[in-house]
């Protein structure tokens, strides 16, 4: 597996460092290390470009081979990579270039407000690529070795890859996997507002989630004993599973994402954002199926038009 590792040296990308370092103690993965600078030939004319460079280049070599050191006896291979120009389209670009099956990158600060915010690199970067993207989000007193682990299901192709991206990985048997598939909470809206009132959703629509819920869990379970499965109702789908990281102290979220359309991105996209900035813990987006026959990232958006 070929997984690319952005890092800016910050104890935020270090902690993606651990995580890849934890990927590969389970399965053979080829890391390409990345580090991006301002392009200088934007700023030739100045005088202090020459010694900034040769600056530039000592420290993001110092960060280069610390990732090296950490990664190169577990890791079949380790390529040290320094890009210079605008990051986040350097790092998608190198991505798509290498063909990556999994981006891993660190996120700056915990705030609830510094995860609202647009523009970070992270929130960019996941948003964007074109394959799995894992953002590690380290908690106080953590190691990244997410043994609890929330996974968003609702029986697409997106969520059911996401399971075969989980499989795949070969983690440890003792992690302990949370189906959660949530039961969607209409409302009646009016106008320009919402009444207060909900619609009242049928039982047996939430037992049918329910039982697909507790088959998935239980073929996951032949890798994962320590597998359960809840179908909680709930109006927005991202603040349920945010509620159930919560609830269990989880290390990881793990979602899926519908597929390549504006449209699927639109759809889904409003979920796994809102997990991505509120989330107390890493969240892996996964695009699994993207690598599929195109006729069913075809089905997939057709089924999230509807």
């Amino acid at each position: 597996m070929k997984i690319l590792l952005p890092t800016d040296g910050s104890p935020h990308a270090k902690d993606a460092v651990q995580f890849v370092k934890t990927l590969a103690q389970n399965r053979d993965v080829e890391v390409v290390v990345l580090t991006v600078s301002y392009d200088a030939a934007h700023y030739s004319a100045q005088p202090w470009v020459p010694e900034w460079s040769e600056q530039e280049k000592m420290r993001t070599q110092k960060i280069l081979d610390e990732a090296e050191v950490a990664l190169a006896d577990v890791c079949k291979s380790v390529t040290l990579m320094h890009g210079a120009g605008p990051t986040v389209p350097r790092i998608l670009e190198k991505a798509q270039t290498l063909e990556s099956d999994l981006i891993v990158m660190g996120a700056k600060g915990h705030s609830a407000i510094r995860r609202v915010l647009l523009g970070s690199v992270s929130d960019s970067v996941a948003t964007n690529a074109k394959c799995s993207v894992v953002v590690v989000r380290s908690q106080p007193e953590s190691e990244i070795a997410f043994k609890k682990i929330v996974l968003g299901y609702d029986q697409s192709i997106a969520s059911r890859e996401a399971v075969s991206e989980l499989v795949e990985w070969n983690m440890p048997r003792d992690r302990e996997i949370d189906v959660v598939s949530v039961a969607m909470q209409p409302y009646v809206y009016v106008g320009e507002g919402f009444m207060d009132v909900p619609i009242t959703v049928d039982p047996k629509q939430v037992d049918r989630l329910d039982e697909a819920a507790e088959r998935i869990a239980s073929q996951i379970a032949e890798h994962f004993p320590h597998t359960k499965a809840q179908t909680p109702v709930a109006a927005h789908v991202g603040e349920a599973l945010v509620s159930a990281a919560e609830a269990d102290n989880a290390d990881l979220v793990m979602i899926g994402d519908t597929g390549h359309s504006l449209l699927g991105r639109w759809l889904l996209g409003s979920t796994s954002k809102y997990v991505l900035r509120h989330a107390p813990c890493s969240v892996w987006i996964s695009r699994h199926h993207w690598n599929s026959d195109p006729a069913t990232e075809e089905v997939t958006d057709a089924v999230a038009a509807t």
